[in-house]
């Protein structure tokens, strides 16, 4: 059905409720018939009875455009099919896509669109946050040799080593779905040490990496300059030797606001006061990059053998 016909039938639908809401104004005239009307007049004027005839005119135009469901969903008129479709309605699946197209593919279509939106580095030579990590240790190697020797007078206007924490906290009005309270980013995965409960690794959907020693009472941020992504989608601590911690990056999870990753780190010492991480490890055998972009949903390491990996 085109544009026009479509309007056309809009209008005679708001025509008719204009003359519904007339018809309901009683008149002098229209109330000294009711009262002096015989029963034929009576009868008559109950099946000129202006609801009837809206119901009447609307069944006929669902009728001759049953086969539209763009002009049905434009009037608002729902069908038994529509409310069943509300009632079971799929969160992260739109209602006017249901049937159309699979739920998986669909997150898939609109996590590239949101990364197309969002500028994700696809299709460009170099990776923005990876480029920014390496500047940034070269600027480091640089201030240290200022400091070691003559201190540039810029710099020295810079305070490097007294920092006040100013987040993450948690946001005031948080998008729940029966309340509206302080909430938190996405906490993906979680790895308790397997002889000592108080210590806890947690990644996080784009906050990076943490660590408790205390069951949870406070965290600590590990290595947050050092990952090329913030997005953390499994940490798994070696079942051999629990000094050692497998991290993935990339949230798994196909969210509108999942990031993917940059392959796989290990901590080495993660027991002791200065843990060390090397890394990300992204390539096969042939030196091509297998993991960049993708999400680490799971890791686990061979009890028998620690060299053997699955990610």
């Amino acid at each position: 059905m085109n544009r026009n016909r479509k309007w056309e039938l809009l209008l005679v639908i708001f025509a008719v409720m204009i003359l519904l809401s007339v018809s309901f104004t009683p008149s002098a005239s229209t109330q000294v018939k009711k009262s002096s009307g015989s029963k034929a007049a009576q009868s008559r004027k109950k099946a000129e009875d202006p609801r009837t005839s809206v119901r009447r005119t609307v069944k006929e135009l669902l009728k001759a455009t049953r086969d539209d469901d763009a002009l049905k969903s434009s009037i608002l008129i729902p069908s038994d099919d529509d409310k069943d479709e509300d009632e079971d309605e799929d969160p992260d699946l739109p209602p006017w896509m249901a049937g159309k197209i699979d739920k998986e593919a669909y997150l898939r279509l609109r996590a590239d669109y949101v990364d197309l939106l969002r500028g994700r580095p696809v299709n460009l030579p170099f990776d923005p946050r990876e480029r920014a990590v390496r500047q940034m240790e070269q600027q480091e190697v640089l201030l240290q040799k200022e400091r070691g020797g003559r201190i540039n007078p810029a710099a020295a206007q810079v305070n490097t080593t007294n920092w006040m924490f100013l987040g993450p906290a948690p946001i005031p009005l948080g998008q729940t779905s029966t309340t509206r309270v302080p909430v938190s980013g996405r906490t993906i995965a979680i790895a308790v040490h397997p002889t000592d409960e108080n210590t806890l690794y947690v990644g996080t959907a784009q906050g990076g990496l943490y660590k408790s020693i205390n069951g949870g009472a406070n965290w600590s941020k590990l290595f947050e300059f050092q990952l090329e992504s913030l997005a953390i989608g499994a940490v798994t601590i070696d079942p051999a030797d629990s000094s050692i911690v497998y991290v993935g990056t990339g949230e798994p999870n196909l969210s509108a606001d999942s990031f993917g990753g940059r392959g796989l780190y290990i901590i080495r010492n993660a027991n002791s006061a200065s843990p060390t991480i090397s890394g990300p490890f992204r390539q096969d055998g042939t030196g091509n990059d297998i993991f960049s972009g993708r999400g680490i949903g799971r890791i686990v390491v061979n009890p028998a053998d620690h060299n053997v990996i699955f990610v």
